[in-house]
């Protein structure tokens, strides 16, 4: 029987909503409610039952995602007040209109960012409440390399300032110093290169005075090349991997008379924790995950290591529950989604279609940036996570830059995996896209949780940090073999060892029997199909054979294999 999630634990939120004793228009206040817990549709309904008119911003509008929410408003409402808006009806005056004249708009976290770009400003005129659905990130990485030196010497010297051909000159020769500098390369260090400094006055003026001029031209790619160099130079930014890196500094936090966020990762992702703008509102745990059970393979899963390993699906598939899965998914990287299907195929010796009709049960592969807000595996009670969601570097260094700046604080050269903030931001943004992806099964708001979760993770303390969100959980920390391409230029995948081969073909062999309507076949006969003489080395393939075995409901009694 399914249990609802008490609606008493959102008094917080109705209470910031409807108390306008506590609404404050220059912080924003971020609720952790648990995911699983309803935070969305609640917000939802609140913003029903108001008179104000509010914003609310989401992830996604692909799917009809967007439309369904202003819809569900609207049926709380018991009347249309919501209007769901994209950027495809930004030059619909039309649609434009029924935006601006409804009491709540329904827009996604794009157009929010467009808007804190200072777009869009009629959209949220006279709006009073601001309701954002997971972490709103502004960050746009803006980057210089040689290639856009380059550019600034050849496009723009037609102009006429011989300042864009000495700030060319200048940025080059640092890039090379820095290239090359012996103490740089040994530290692996992101230098932080400012731009602060009088003498540097002369290029902004000249810029700024170029985006003027270009921009009445519609000169738009010129444009676009001119205003990264105003960033770098307004910014500073970091040097590495052969550029100078920084970010739009032109999107500020859009923020109404009440500001909130609702994001199940918010007290444990350390971005908030770099910003006066956001107070973070801690919530107790809802649900109780003593019948869950959490196992921890610990074993690099990087996109660099996941290259090197041959068979880790099939391993992950040996370690499954499949007795009791009510569906299994599978969570990669989209690059390697086809080849964790090809993995479930290989070791069911079926397609994926033809196991999902044996065993009765879907068995689904999804990828990280694809599953935040998905209920799609809402009734699903076993998940896999093969793939550590690592971003690159940079973007985690980034972030943190965003933040001193915007809050005033020193920036500095760092080392990479030293900074002791910027490594809080990477590992705490590895935990809540883990623990998203987790909470994407046995989402029926069902107390206690039951559910078999596989992780595949070398960090502890990101395995932690999961951990904590999931109180009571049953915690196994295991060992995964996997077999591993041969080391060396130009090496070749591990062959099959003959016992693998030998399994492979008992698989086929009693598949193909199963099949064909057969209801038993000796052990002999088996043994001596696939060329084994002693008995006794036949039976040592019974512990791998298993799980096959389980899953295509075949029993071993005496000396025959029984197809149930």
């Amino acid at each position: 029987m399914e249990n609802v999630v008490a609606t008493n634990i959102f008094d917080d939120l109705k209470s910031q909503i409807f108390d306008r004793n506590k609404w404050n228009g220059k912080v924003f206040s971020v609720y952790g409610y648990e995911a699983g817990a309803g935070k969305s549709r609640k917000a939802q309904q609140y913003l029903a039952e108001t008179e104000d008119r509010a914003l609310y911003v989401q992830r996604f509008s692909k799917d009809g995602e967007l439309d369904a929410t202003a819809e569900r408003i609207n049926s709380l409402a018991g009347k249309e007040i919501a209007v769901a808006f994209t950027g495809e009806d930004t030059k619909k005056k039309r649609a434009r209109k029924r935006a601006i004249e409804a009491r709540t708009l329904c827009i996604t976290h794009k157009m929010y960012s467009n808007i804190c770009r200072g777009d869009h400003q009629d959209l949220i005129a006279d709006r009073k409440i601001l309701v954002i659905d997971e972490y709103p990130d502004l960050l746009e990485q803006i980057s210089v390399t040689n290639k856009e030196i380059g550019q600034l010497w050849i496009e723009i010297f037609q102009y006429g300032f011989t300042e864009t051909d000495d700030l060319a000159s200048l940025l080059r020769d640092m890039a090379s110093k820095y290239s090359n500098d012996s103490e740089v390369l040994k530290n692996r260090e992101m230098v932080f290169v400012s731009f602060q400094s009088d003498k540097y006055d002369k290029y902004k003026e000249v810029i700024e005075q170029l985006l003027k001029k270009v921009g009445q031209t519609r000169r738009n790619e010129q444009k676009e090349l001119l205003f990264k160099f105003q960033q770098i130079l307004n910014n500073g930014a970091y040097y590495y991997e052969g550029g100078f890196h920084t970010f739009d500094s032109t999107p500020k936090f859009t923020m109404l008379d009440c500001n909130i966020i609702l994001d199940a990762n918010a007290e444990f992702d350390y971005r908030y924790a770099l910003s006066t703008k956001f107070n973070v509102i801690k919530q107790p745990k809802i649900f109780d995950y003593s019948q869950a059970e959490f196992y921890h393979y610990d074993l690099n899963t990087s996109k660099k290591a996941l290259k090197n390993y041959i068979n880790l699906t099939e391993r992950a598939l040996e370690q499954i529950n499949w007795k009791d899965s009510s569906g299994v998914l599978f969570i990669t990287e989209q690059g390697q989604k086809e080849q964790v299907e090809k993995g479930i195929e290989t070791y069911f010796n079926d397609t994926l279609e033809g196991m999902q009709e044996t065993l009765g049960i879907p068995i689904v592969t999804d990828y990280f940036g694809n599953l935040i807000g998905k209920n799609n595996y809402r009734r699903f009670n076993t998940v896999v996570v093969q793939k550590t969601p690592n971003f690159d570097y940079g973007t985690y260094a980034l972030t943190n830059f965003f933040y001193k700046y915007h809050e005033n604080l020193p920036i500095a050269t760092i080392s990479i995996f030293q900074d002791e903030d910027i490594e809080k931001v990477r590992l705490s943004t590895i935990a809540g896209e883990i623990y998203q992806a987790i909470r994407r099964i046995a989402r029926n708001n069902t107390n206690p949780v039951d559910a078999k979760i596989y992780v595949i993770n070398s960090n502890q303390e990101v395995i932690d940090m999961v951990l904590e969100q999931m109180p009571g959980i049953q915690y196994h920390k295991c060992q995964i073999d996997v077999n591993k391409v041969g080391k060396g230029a130009g090496a070749k995948e591990k062959k099959p060892s003959l016992t693998d081969k030998r399994i492979e073909e008992v698989k086929t062999i009693l598949a193909n029997l199963k099949q064909s309507g057969k209801s038993d076949i000796t052990k002999k006969e088996v043994r001596i199909q696939i060329g084994i003489k002693s008995s006794a080395n036949f039976t040592k393939l019974f512990d791998d054979l298993k799980p096959f075995l389980q899953i295509n409901q075949i029993s071993i009694k005496g000396q025959k294999f029984i197809f149930n």
